[in-house]
């Protein structure tokens, strides 16, 4: 490709993605409440920094993207587009693609540049409803975290006409970073981490979240975050329209005690050694529950029992509060483990965790695709393919090491611009295959 055809697209990409819409965003005055999108409103924009060390990643999540795109034929205001945030110079060779593949999928932000790859944590990119007649508008909540990222909430406001929220927190706080303020589909229950700063809990109750905000237990994690172990994917066939994603460290030793030790090849080589003995040690224990006490393994799988229980109770908890408030105490719940392991401190009391394998359940979700950070272990990417193939889904997976070495996965690396009205499923779809599945059950007497 010659030079010159490449600045051409390049100026027409950059052109297109400063363009603002027509119509300004609304005033605040005009506002009645906050409202979070999730992940069944359609994906517009995916959000995604490219530093030095992300160029690798960029590349591979743009050929997700196009994926996506021409896989479902997507045409018009359907596009999924990439939206990059430039470390440093043009980011456009790094992505070996097209001059017209950029043109159709990619966006360069021509107002604002950052080496700060954390995109989820500087911002919610949510909805506002407007005051009498209930449309919604797109929206940002800057988290008001400060960094390299801190202008980028209001550079977006600006360029894409934006209500802007703002954090009204100055704490600069983790737990109100994007990826400790998640929605439930349909039922618009807000799940946050309880590391959620006052101020900020205050924000969302006064906005449109009082008594719809559920608080579940992240003090334990060191970045403090509820997407680190809980995440929502539409499913037509599940109570409700979703399935409840969560990481699960018993399903993930059990796939590695019955593993080839081939399966660990990939992974790297301290890490590979460790498993190993964590692997024997868990066929030990079959035997004698005590074996490894004291040992780093022995500790490392105490640890990841007691995570366990709490992500357990946090979820059992979660269902019980979307029961009450949906005032529906016997609805049941489409609960979908991925294999997960975690280090830190403490045994019987965890404390200052993260992610030890990447974290999956911290994944991305695009129309109905996921994509998902590689574990590098076969039998972890199978056991989580077949599950969400089985319902429906195309799950993509990307190695995301820049973000995985620095207690972060791909959603933490990540931002989504999306429809705050249109969605992959809709309320009716979903109860139809209810009524189906219902009737299927009376007829073939199941419970």
């Amino acid at each position: 490709m010659k030079r010159s055809n490449w600045r051409y697209y390049f100026s027409v990409f950059v052109l297109a993605c400063c363009c603002t819409a027509a119509v300004a965003a609304p005033p605040l005055s005009e506002v009645s409440r906050i409202k979070l999108v999730n992940n069944n409103n359609l994906a517009q924009k995916v959000l995604v920094v490219s530093a030095y060390n992300t160029q690798k990643f960029v590349k591979d999540l743009f050929n997700v993207i196009k994926e996506i795109n021409e896989g479902s034929q997507l045409s018009g205001d359907e596009i999924v587009k990439l939206h990059i945030i430039s470390g440093s110079g043009n980011p456009i060779p790094a992505l070996g693609a097209s001059a017209a593949d950029v043109a159709k999928y990619v966006e360069v932000n021509s107002k604002f540049n950052s080496s700060d790859i954390w995109m989820q944590d500087c911002m919610e990119i949510c909805a506002a409803e407007i005051k009498g007649t209930g449309k919604l508008v797109q929206a940002v909540f800057d988290s008001n975290r400060g960094r390299g990222l801190a202008r980028l909430p209001g550079v977006l406001a600006e360029m894409w006409d934006l209500v802007y929220f703002k954090n009204p927190s100055s704490a600069q706080s983790h737990g109100d970073y994007g990826g400790n303020l998640e929605v439930t589909p349909f039922d618009d229950i807000m799940v946050a981490g309880d590391t959620i700063t006052p101020q900020c809990k205050k924000f969302f109750e006064d906005n449109g979240y009082k008594g719809r905000m559920f608080l579940g237990n992240t003090k334990w994690l060191t970045v403090g975050h509820i997407d680190e172990y809980v995440m929502f994917i539409p499913t037509a066939g599940a109570p409700g329209g979703y399935s409840v994603v969560r990481a699960d460290p018993l399903y993930a030793f059990d796939l590695i005690k019955n593993s080839p030790d081939s399966e660990l090849a990939n992974v790297s080589g301290y890490d590979r050694d460790f498993l190993l003995k964590v692997k024997k040690l868990l066929n030990e224990q079959m035997k004698d529950p005590n074996a490894g006490q004291g040992t780093r393994e022995g500790d490392f799988i105490a640890l990841n029992y007691a995570i366990n229980d709490i992500i357990e109770d946090n979820v059992g908890r979660l269902k019980d509060f979307v029961r009450k408030s949906s005032n529906d105490l016997t609805r049941d719940f489409e609960e979908v483990s991925w294999p997960s392991l975690y280090e830190g401190s403490g045994t019987t009391n965890p404390r200052g965790c993260c992610a030890y394998l990447p974290g999956v359940v911290n994944m991305l979700v695009v129309r109905d695709h996921l994509i998902v950070p590689a574990t590098h272990i076969p039998s972890f990417d199978k056991a989580i393919e077949a599950r969400l193939k089985a319902q429906g889904n195309k799950v993509h997976f990307i190695d995301d090491t820049p973000y995985h070495t620095s207690m972060g996965e791909i959603h933490c690396g990540t931002n989504v611009l999306r429809d705050p009205v249109r969605t992959i499923l809709s309320k009716e779809q979903v109860e139809k295959v209810q009524a189906v599945r219902s009737l299927f059950k009376k007829v073939h007497g199941e419970r």
